[in-house]
C-alpha cells in the first residue's frame, strides 16, 4: 500500500483540478443568477431552447456555459473517483472522498434541473449553492490529503478546532442566506445601511425581513471569523499557515461588509454581486484550508523547517510593517501607478471623476503589491543567493514565507474586488489578467527557464495603462494598445541594463538572464535593438492621430537621449554606464507619459 499521493502525481493534480473546477462552477453559477440567465435556455434540460447548441442569445449562452462547466465537473469528478479507487493507498479517505464528491456532484446536477423546472425557486437556488460549497470542501480535503500524505498519520486535535467549525458553519449559512436573499429579490429591500426604516430585527418574512436576517447573519459571521483570527494568533502563534489563512479570511470578511454596504448606498454594478459571491467563496476556501492546516500542524511545520531559515519573533510593530511594505515592491508600484494615472488623464483629456481616479489607483496599488508579495514568496530561494536581494524580509528570516504568500493573495483578491465594485469589470479583468500572467507565466515559469523571460514577461508590466484607460472609458482603443506596446518594448532594455551590472548575482542564482546565458556583447546588442523598437513605437502616437506635435517633440528628444546612451553602452564595456542606462530608463518612461498628459490635456 502506498501513501496517499505517493506514486500518484496524477491524482494530486486531478484533485487540485476538481477544487478549481468547483470554485469556477460556483462563480459562474452566481453570474447566471445575477444576469437572470437561469431560464436563458427555457424550462428544458439538458437541451437549450430545444437545441443542443443555443443561438446568439447572450443569456442562453451564459446558462449554456454554466451547464458545460457543470458537465466538465461531473466528468472530472468521475475520473478522480476512478483513479482514487485504483490507487490502493494507505489513506482510506483518498478512496472514499472521490465517491462522496461523485454523490455531491450528481445531486448538484439534479438540483440544477429542479432549479430550472421550479423556475428558480429561491430555496432551491440556496440549496444548489450549499451542495456546491460542500463539493468544493470535499475537493479541497482530497487535494490536501494527496499533497500532504503524512496528514493521515499525524493529525492533531487543537484548541482552535471549535472556533474553526463555528466560523465554517456561520459563513456557510451566510452564503446560503445571500443566495436566497438575492434570488427572492430582497437585495435592495432596505435602501439604508445599517438601519432599515428604523427596524433592526425581522418581524415576519417579507423581503425586508429576509434582508434583515441576512444582515444579522453577516454580523454573526464576521464576528466569528474575526474572533477566530484573534484566537489563532493567541493559541497557534507557532503555526504561520493557520494564522495567515484565518487572518486573510478576517480581512476579506471586513471587505465583504464594506462592499455590501456600498452596494446598498450606491446601487453598484451587477457584477459586484458576482464578485461578492466570488470573494465569499474565497473566504470559505480559506477557512477549510485553515481547518486542514490546523489538523496537519506537525506535517506543515516539518515542511516549513525544510524550506527556509527560522523566523525572527517579538519584533517591533514598526519593523514588521516596514517589511510588509517591502514585500509590495513600492518602487515598482510607483512606476506602474504613474503609467496608470497618465493613461487615465489622457483617456479623459483632463481629470476623470475623482471616485474613479481614487479607486483605480487603490486597486492598482493592491494589485501591484499583491503580485510583488507573491514574487517575494516564489523567489525567496534565489533572493537568498543574490547580494542585491539577500536582505529582503524572507531570505533574511524576518517574515514567515507563509505570511508573504497569504498577504499577496489577499491583496490581489482585494484589487479585483475594488476595481469590480468601484470602477468597472473591464478594468478588474485586465488587472487580474496582468497579475496572473506576472505570477504564473513570468515568475513561476519563464524566469527560471529561458533568457527571453523578461521579453515575454514584460507584458505583465504593460497592463497598467490598459487598466487606466478602461477605468475611464470602459473599453480599449488604439491609444491604450500603443501605451501597452510602448511599455512592453521598454521593459527589456530597462531590465537587461540592470542585469548587466548585476550579472554575477543572476549567474550565482542560476537564473538564465541574457547576460549570464548569451554573454554581455549579445545583451548590449539586444538592448540597442529593443530601444530602437521602443522609440519607434513612441513616435507612432503622432502619425496615428492619437497625440499631437508637442508630444512628438518630447518623444523624439527623450528617445534620442535613450538611443545615445545605449549606443555608448554597445561600444563600451562599463557597469557604470549600464547603471546609468537603467536609471535613465525609469526617467524616460515617467517623462514620456507626462508628455502624453500635457499634450492631451493642455494642447
Amino acid at each position: 500500500m502506498r501513501e496517499s499521493g505517493e506514486g500518484q502525481p496524477g491524482l494530486r493534480w486531478l484533485a487540485l483540478a476538481t477544487a478549481l473546477a468547483g470554485y469556477s462552477l460556483i462563480v459562474i453559477g452566481g453570474t447566471v443568477r445575477v444576469t437572470g440567465a437561469g431560464l436563458g435556455c427555457g424550462p428544458e434540460w439538458p437541451l437549450c431552447n430545444g437545441r443542443i447548441v443555443p443561438g446568439w442569445d447572450l443569456l442562453a449562452w451564459i446558462e449554456y456555459v454554466h451547464r458545460l462547466i457543470a458537465l466538465a465537473v461531473i466528468l472530472l469528478t468521475g475520473i478522480v473517483a476512478g483513479v482514487g479507487w485504483r490507487a490502493r493507498v494507505s489513506d482510506r479517505w483518498v478512496n472514499r472522498l472521490p465517491l462522496v464528491a461523485v454523490g455531491l456532484v450528481l445531486l448538484q446536477a439534479l438540483l440544477g434541473a429542479v432549479t430550472v423546472w421550479t423556475h428558480l425557486e429561491a430555496a432551491v437556488v440556496a440549496l444548489h449553492l450549499g451542495v456546491a460549497l460542500s463539493y468544493l470542501a470535499v475537493a479541497l480535503i482530497l487535494t490536501f490529503r494527496t499533497w500532504f500524505p503524512a496528514l493521515a498519520r499525524h493529525a492533531v486535535h487543537s484548541p482552535l478546532r471549535p472556533w474553526l467549525l463555528m466560523s465554517l458553519v456561520t459563513v456557510f449559512v451566510l452564503m446560503l442566506s445571500g443566495a436566497y436573499t438575492a434570488k427572492r429579490g430582497a437585495g435592495f429591500a432596505c435602501p439604508e445601511w445599517p438601519f432599515c426604516g428604523g427596524f433592526w430585527l425581522p418581524t415576519g418574512w417579507t423581503n425586508v425581513d429576509v434582508h434583515l436576517t441576512h444582515r444579522l447573519l453577516a454580523l454573526v459571521a464576521i464576528f466569528s471569523v474575526v474572533l477566530l483570527a484573534w484566537q489563532a494568533r493567541r493559541v497557534r502563534s507557532d503555526a504561520p499557515w493557520v494564522v495567515g489563512l484565518t487572518s486573510a479570511a478576517a480581512v476579506l470578511m471586513v471587505a465583504q461588509v464594506f462592499v455590501g454596504a456600498a452596494n446598498i448606498w450606491f446601487h453598484l454594478h451587477p457584477a459586484v454581486s458576482v464578485a461578492h459571491l466570488a470573494v465569499a467563496t474565497v473566504i470559505w476556501v480559506l477557512l477549510v484550508l485553515a481547518t486542514l492546516a490546523d489538523r496537519a500542524l506537525p506535517v506543515l511545520e516539518r515542511e516549513s523547517s525544510r524550506a527556509g531559515a527560522r523566523v525572527e519573533r517579538n519584533r517591533p510593530l514598526r519593523a514588521v510593517l516596514r517589511d510588509y511594505a517591502v514585500l509590495t515592491k513600492p518602487g515598482v508600484m510607483v512606476l506602474l501607478l504613474v503609467t496608470t494615472l497618465c493613461a487615465m488623464l489622457v483617456a479623459a483629456q483632463g481629470l476623470p471623476a475623482l471616485g474613479t481616479l481614487f479607486w483605480t489607483l487603490v486597486g492598482g496599488a493592491l494589485a501591484s503589491g499583491g503580485a510583488g508579495a507573491i514574487n517575494h514568496y516564489v523567489d525567496r530561494d534565489i533572493d537568498a543567493v543574490m547580494t542585491r536581494t539577500r536582505r529582503r524580509p524572507l531570505p533574511a528570516g524576518r517574515l514567515a514565507p507563509e505570511y508573504a504568500l497569504v498577504f499577496g493573495v489577499v491583496l490581489s483578491v482585494l484589487a479585483v474586488y475594488v476595481l469590480t465594485a468601484f470602477v468597472n469589470p473591464v478594468a478588474a479583468l485586465l488587472s487580474l489578467a496582468g497579475n496572473l500572467f506576472y505570477v504564473f507565466v513570468y515568475t513561476i515559469w519563464l524566469k527560471r527557464s529561458t533568457p527571453q523571460n523578461i521579453v515575454i514577461g514584460g507584458a505583465a508590466g504593460a497592463v497598467p495603462p490598459l487598466v487606466g484607460w478602461a477605468a475611464v472609458t470602459g473599453q480599449l482603443s488604439v491609444a491604450a494598445l500603443l501605451m501597452f506596446l510602448l511599455v512592453f518594448a521598454w521593459t527589456p532594455p530597462h531590465f537587461w541594463a540592470l542585469a548587466l551590472y548585476k550579472r554575477g548575482d543572476y549567474a550565482a542564482a542560476g537564473v538564465p538572464m541574457l547576460p549570464a546565458v548569451r554573454g554581455e556583447e549579445e545583451t548590449r546588442r539586444q538592448i540597442l535593438v529593443y530601444t530602437a523598437a521602443m522609440v519607434l513605437t513612441s513616435l507612432l502616437f503622432y502619425p496615428l492621430g492619437v497625440l499631437g506635435l508637442p508630444y512628438l517633440v518630447a518623444a523624439a528628444a527623450l528617445g534620442a537621449r535613450f538611443l545615445w546612451l545605449v549606443a555608448r553602452l554597445y561600444r563600451e564595456r562599463s557597469d557604470r554606464l549600464a547603471k546609468k542606462v537603467f536609471l535613465y530608463s525609469m526617467q524616460y518612461l515617467g517623462l514620456l507619459f507626462a508628455a502624453m498628459v500635457v499634450d492631451a490635456v493642455v494642447f
